[in-house]
């Protein structure tokens, strides 16, 4: 998913206030939780905030993904596919046209705009031709947690495989009761794309009857054999890269190793 800068925010601006850096900043770092890393804008404008930022006291914080983030223009290959809705109609907020907005729209995405007061509200509401549309806006970590999990809601994740070989995969368990079990399971298990290595065992559960016994938003796994006498386990290194890709990865695991 891409946002979509919302120029309208930046009309009239000569300069950004500190308030407004660090808002940016703390929606930036909670768009990456969600695994959200691009926002388009046009190459004026990218130019231009970027003036304003470097100029900041703390621009260094910003700096360091500035470039990663902001990504002119604002035409891709999902915008070309909608540019026939875009043209054929007029899109205004208060009089003025606007695109950034209005392709969040179309996209079912969201608009970005730079903190202030006036743009502090979690939906804009702009013409389409005689039509009210209501825009999802994020201008503070508050606005990312009302909207991106929702619309992420219908996506299925997209998930990376790792790079490493079978071979190359490590299995480090303890020395314990139920080791040859723990190493046969964890020899299949390591074929999974998804999965990086299985890093250690987990004590006795003899009172658990779930597979997936835990998911975190580290990538880690804890998976619990039901079908032995012990309930033996292990812990998983995925790719997981927050908790929604990870229990997708959980998901898949079960479907393929979940049975005996």
């Amino acid at each position: 998913m891409e946002l979509f800068f919302n120029e309208l925010s930046l009309i009239g601006k000569e300069s950004i206030d500190n308030v407004s850096i660090m808002e940016l900043i703390k929606v930036y770092r909670s768009l990456r939780q969600y695994n959200i890393t691009t926002c388009r804008i046009d190459s004026v404008d990218n130019l231009k905030l970027f003036q304003m930022i470097q100029n900041m006291p703390d621009s260094l914080n910003i700096r360091n993904f500035y470039f990663s983030f902001f990504r002119p223009p604002y035409e891709s290959m999902a915008v070309e596919q909608i540019q026939d809705e875009y043209f054929g109609h007029e899109w205004l907020l208060d009089d003025e046209p606007c695109i950034g907005l209005a392709l969040a729209h179309i996209l079912n995405s969201a608009g970005l705009s730079i903190y202030e007061t006036k743009w502090n509200m979690a939906f804009i509401h702009l013409m389409k031709d005689n039509d009210i549309k209501a825009v999802r806006n994020i201008c503070t970590e508050r606005h990312v947690d009302i909207h991106i999990s929702q619309l992420q809601l219908g996506e299925e994740p997209e998930l990376i495989e790792t790079d490493l070989q079978v071979e190359d995969k490590r299995i480090s368990l303890r020395h314990d009761h139920g080791m040859d079990v723990l190493t046969e399971f964890s020899k299949r298990l390591i074929r999974c794309p998804y999965v990086i290595g299985v890093i250690n065992s987990l004590p006795f559960n003899p009172s658990e009857r779930k597979f997936i016994r835990k998911i975190r938003d580290d990538g880690l796994i804890e998976i619990v054999l039901p079908w032995t006498d012990q309930k033996y386990g292990v812990v998983v290194k995925t790719t997981g890269r927050n908790i929604r890709e990870t229990k997708r990865i959980g998901e898949i695991i079960n479907e393929r190793y979940g049975g005996i």
